[in-house]
């Protein structure tokens, strides 16, 4: 056996591209552990790297890749490497593993399915029925031949050259699968022949019957036949070879080719020259569909590679994951027919349409303070006190000069001195007009609502007996039959924003209500909050429930008009890369 595993080795060397190395390891099962054998090429030092890979597969009972690792003692080359376990009756034997060439995922791919399918004949060693060195030994001689040609037309000349040859055939031909028929492409002795004659038909026939049945059909068929070969029968009736072999050529599960071999009906095809045919096909099946893929035109690569995406796309291959993509290209396409309601949003703050700002009427100390922020007020409702002793004390000042300045004016008269009554008339209507002016102070002593709200700033009881100055605001109210909304309007939305369009708010205090609104007012100055610009967009409400209160924030959404769906799922993506796209064009 091992003059062939070492001859399977040299044919893997050829139809593998890039092969650097290869060792073959068989499995200890005593010691559960590996032992290189076999390895290409023959004399050279023992690939660690390959050791180390095939151990790893051996870990992981599965096929390995490492793709991409640099080799610091061949100048920093980059490699891969494979490892694929052999196994046989659900037992295994060994693992092959490979050095070659750095390659793409798909090239990587490519290698490990062909090794995986001409793993098989590893297998072999140990199968019960124990083959001669002479079987192996045809099977690799027909397999190199074919192996070392460099073109398709080449190959199958070689192999069809070989087995007539070795099995006396009368005449052999090899049929390629197009269009879901079998067409002869290759024939025995016969450099160029006609597809359309009745001979090449009839082959092609014979072709198809097997491949229909997916089977090896041999006619004359020995004991009871089970399989269908007209076709066949009708080949030896017409052309008077009676024994028949047909062989179809696999690649990944599919059959791709089939091979039919003739010679007299005294010569039927044995046991063990089917078997050596058949296995010998199988070993160059994948080298001759990838030679047959390579001199495929462009037009015809193309063709087929998008059939194979096309089959990926629309087979049952992944099936979750094609219901979803489906789903969404049913919604995207159901975005661009339908229209929707395109609504700016925009964070809301609730204010009272006039806000009344309550000052200090003079200088002064604060007494008391009745309400603070928050509280309702009623109109003319005391709101906080001043001071007013020392202004109580003024006026009684004023009055008792008043009385003063009476009993002198009253002397001026009796004394008929006129100048003096005039100087005190003059006096005393000054010292009314003081104690008038004290009067009025001591009843702005008492600070009090200007109309019916709610106190929305100011609470003087933490600052009883603090002094304030004239004009110092102590409150600011609001009325409750007027309020205005300010909507922050990103900048990016702002142009869609109008004059008298309509919208909904919602309070977080309220969240299942929704209030009507209306644009009023568009400011055309912007400022930054939360680290984004926005502008203040003031809108009124159509209606106000008393639960409203200054200072209630929400979410606000601005009637624009009607739009595909997919625009307004959209937009703010595409020109957020407009506008990036134009930022880095020169």
């Amino acid at each position: 056996m091992k003059s062939f595993v070492q001859n399977w080795l040299d044919i893997q060397s050829q139809s593998i591209e890039g092969l650097c190395s290869a060792l073959f390891l068989l499995f200890d099962p005593e010691s559960n552990g590996l032992k290189p054998e076999f390895q290409w090429p023959v004399g050279s030092p023992e690939p660690l790297e390959l050791v180390v890979i095939a151990k790893l597969a051996l870990q992981r009972q599965a096929s390995v890749i490492n793709a991409g690792i640099s080799d610091e003692a061949d100048d920093g080359k980059i490699f891969d490497y494979l490892a694929v376990p052999v196994v046989s009756d659900k037992r295994l034997l060994g693992i092959i593993a490979i050095k070659t060439a750095h390659h793409g995922e798909q090239k990587q791919q490519q290698i490990l399915h062909t090794l995986t399918a001409d793993i098989k004949w590893l297998a072999m060693l140990q199968s019960t029925e124990q083959k001669p060195d002479i079987f192996y030994s045809k099977v690799v001689k027909f397999a190199i031949n074919c192996l070392q040609q460099d073109s398709l037309g080449k190959a199958l000349t070689a192999l069809i050259a070989d087995f007539t040859n070795e099995y006396d055939c009368q005449r052999i031909a090899i049929g390629v699968l197009k269009k879901h028929h079998i067409q002869v492409t290759a024939l025995s002795n016969s450099a160029k022949f006609d597809d359309k004659s009745n001979l090449i038909s009839m082959i092609a026939s014979a072709m198809d019957e097997a491949m229909d049945q997916d089977k090896v059909i041999v006619y004359p068929a020995e004991g009871e036949e089970t399989q269908i070969m007209l076709a066949h029968a009708e080949l030896s009736r017409q052309y008077g070879n009676g024994a028949i072999c047909t062989i179809p050529l696999v690649y990944s599960g599919a059959i791709f080719a089939v091979l039919t071999m003739e010679r007299s009906g005294t010569q039927p095809f044995d046991q063990e020259t089917i078997n050596t045919c058949e296995q010998t096909l199988a070993l160059v099946s994948s080298f001759l569909k990838l030679k047959q893929d390579d001199e495929l035109f462009f037009v015809e690569k193309m063709a087929k590679a998008t059939k194979n995406m096309l089959a990926d796309v629309f087979g049952f291959k992944c099936i979750g994951l094609k219901l979803l993509s489906l789903v969404t290209l049913a919604i995207i396409i159901l975005s661009l027919l339908i229209e929707g309601d395109y609504r700016v949003h925009a964070d809301a703050v609730l204010e009272g349409r006039i806000q009344r700002v309550i000052p200090a009427p003079m200088k002064g100390f604060i007494d008391s303070a009745k309400v603070r922020a928050g509280d309702t007020v009623l109109k003319q409702e005391i709101m906080a006190t001043m001071e007013d002793a020392y202004l109580k004390l003024e006026k009684i000042k004023l009055a008792s000069e008043r009385q003063q300045l009476k009993r002198e004016y009253r002397d001026a008269m009796a004394t008929r001195d006129l100048v003096q009554v005039r100087i005190l008339n003059a006096r005393l209507a000054q010292t009314n007009a003081k104690i008038k002016l004290k009067t009025e102070q001591l009843q702005r002593t008492a600070i009090r609502a200007p109309f019916d709200g709610i106190v929305i700033k100011g609470d003087l009881s933490q600052s009883l007996g603090a002094p304030v100055e004239r004009g110092d605001s102590l409150f600011t109210v609001a009325p409750l039959d007027g309020y205005r909304i300010i909507l922050k309007v990103d900048e990016r939305s702002i142009s869609y924003i109008q004059q008298g369009q309509k919208g909904l708010l919602t309070l977080s205090s309220q969240p299942d209500r929704k209030f009507p609104l209306q644009v009023e007012k568009i400011t055309s100055v912007a400022s930054i909050e939360g680290g984004r610009n926005v502008f203040r967009v003031e809108a009124t409400l159509s209606k106000l429930p008393k639960q409203l209160r200054p200072g209630m924030e929400g979410i606000a959404k601005v009637d624009i008009g009607h739009k595909k769906l997919f625009w307004i799922w959209t937009h703010e993506l595409v020109d957020w890369v407009k506008l990036w796209v134009w930022s880095w064009w020169p």
